[in-house]
């Protein structure tokens, strides 16, 4: 038997539902918003001035690095990314959880979707055509003009494989 002194065993039956309990008095701050599924976390900072929005930012974290050390929660600051989504090309000053500068990025990943800083969608759309692409490629001889499956049958295997690339 393994002991878990703090935390929630990873990979756990009930491991999503004990970390919703844990993480539920995460820290909020009036200038940020925060956005949580599962165990990823998005922490949002809106301002014309990109200063003030990284001063927001860093006060919020500073925030969540206590409320970390109080539960002997460990940061994974290897998977945090700071992402300015703007069209102007001055970047953020830098801000930092547990000591360690979060980098700056021209685009994250989060719930599956890849946002670029100029919000185009082109990274995500790339992903998702060359996802499709490929199981295209391995069921072309399966749902080509030349299968022997009925249209019915073809439509059925677009709408369960193919089709949830997209949506």
């Amino acid at each position: 038997m393994h002991v878990i002194r703090s935390g929630v065993p990873q990979g756990s039956i009930l491991g999503s539902v004990l970390y919703l309990i844990y993480t539920a008095d995460l820290p909020a701050h009036a200038s940020t918003t925060t956005a949580t599924y599962a165990d990823d976390t998005a922490i949002l900072s809106t301002h014309e001035n990109q200063d003030s929005a990284s001063d927001s930012l860093q006060q919020h974290l500073n925030l969540i690095e206590k409320w970390l050390r109080q539960w002997r929660i460990k940061a994974n600051t290897d998977k945090s990314v700071q992402v300015t989504f703007t069209l102007r090309r001055k970047t953020c000053p830098p801000v930092k959880l547990c000591n360690v500068e979060i980098p700056q990025a021209d685009d994250a990943k989060y719930l599956g979707m890849h946002l670029d800083r100029r919000l185009t969608w082109r990274k995500h759309i790339w992903t998702k055509r060359k996802q499709l692409d490929c199981k295209l490629r391995g069921m072309y001889w399966l749902i080509g003009r030349k299968s022997q499956l009925s249209d019915a049958s073809k439509m059925t295997i677009y709408k369960t494989i193919l089709k949830p690339v997209w949506t």
